[in-house]
């Protein structure tokens, strides 16, 4: 079915007028107020009784069909005050991997002394719409979800919020641009590839590999020890609930280092980003020490949550 009149009025209005900005109080210069379908169709009925009282003389029926009308003007009315003087403020968004849904707080306050009732909420990408009813003097946080493909920032589409409070007979309408967006991280190789054997020595910058020299002694774990030097047998043998870590002759093992460079030649610039994300990710579980080599950038050796996040971000932002 193709758009009626009235929405293709609609369209023609949104293709001129850009959505506000930041946060955005309601208002006569940015609400707009149309009739429904059914708003249409009950005028339709309206026109067909005014005709057929015309031509019958029915005073009953010019009641009627007055009373209706003033029906349909009350319910524009309340159609409009329901949005008016409600300010949209954006919220929240955390992190999120590509493939996962992004989730958007919104906050609809209500600063008047009336309900604000079935107020709806719609951003394209989005299944449907969510609705709120924001009481008297309060807030309400709205959540939308939108589907995430692609790794780095995603920000919110325009948002539509209308309402067809109380009668359904008239849409009222406004757009809003929230200043948000969400960071989304790669997704994580699956499945994962085991760490790399790359370490850095204690002070010094430059990556060794190869095997392991012989168990000089054992002492307690300390954090940010590799996983690969718990000693286990040893806690076996010892019957100890504390972790106990293995010394080398060779020397004091460094950090584990995730190297771009590194990475087989076969993989595209996605497919590093998706292993370099698996790594941080376990590493960081194991609770090691990591640094982070990418083209035009090192992150040095750290650990933790906040060492997590500047790598995921990084990853994610990645221009190579």
């Amino acid at each position: 079915m193709g758009a009626l009149p009235f929405e293709r009025l609609a369209r023609w209005i949104e293709a001129r007028r850009r959505p506000a900005q930041g946060e955005l109080t309601l208002a006569r210069r940015n609400v707009y107020v149309l009739p429904s379908r059914a708003g249409m169709l009950y005028a339709l009925v309206l026109l067909t009784m005014l005709v057929a009282s015309i031509n019958y003389a029915l005073q009953l029926g010019f009641m009627l069909t007055f009373l209706l009308a003033a029906v349909a003007i009350v319910a524009l009315l309340h159609a409009y005050a329901n949005l008016t003087a409600l300010v949209l403020r954006p919220g929240r968004a955390e992190p999120v991997f590509a493939g996962q849904p992004a989730e958007f707080s919104l906050q609809l306050s209500n600063p008047g002394r009336g309900d604000r009732q079935a107020i709806r909420l719609r951003v394209p990408g989005m299944a449907g719409h969510e609705v709120a009813d924001v009481g008297p003097g309060s807030e309400q946080t709205v959540r939308i979800a939108l589907p995430t493909e692609r790794r780095g920032w995603l920000a919110v589409p325009k948002i539509t919020v209308w309402t067809t409070y109380p009668l359904g007979l008239w849409r009222a309408w406004a757009w809003w641009q929230p200043a948000m967006r969400a960071l989304v991280y790669p997704t994580p190789e699956t499945p994962a590839a085991p760490l790399p054997e790359a370490f850095e020595l204690a002070g010094d910058a430059q990556g060794v590999g190869g095997a392991e020299d012989d168990v000089a002694a054992v002492r307690p774990y300390r954090p940010g020890d590799s996983p690969r030097r718990i000693a286990w047998k040893a806690m076996a043998r010892t019957a100890s609930d504390e972790l106990l870590t293995k010394e080398f002759d060779g020397g004091e093992r460094g950090d584990l280092v995730l190297d771009w460079h590194r990475l087989p030649a076969h993989l595209d610039v996605e497919a590093r980003v998706s292993r370099l994300t698996r790594w941080v990710m376990d590493a960081d579980a194991a609770g090691a020490r990591w640094a982070l080599l990418l083209p035009g950038a090192r992150l040095d050796s750290d650990a933790g949550p906040e060492h997590r996040e500047r790598c995921l971000e990084a990853l994610a932002t990645l221009e190579a």
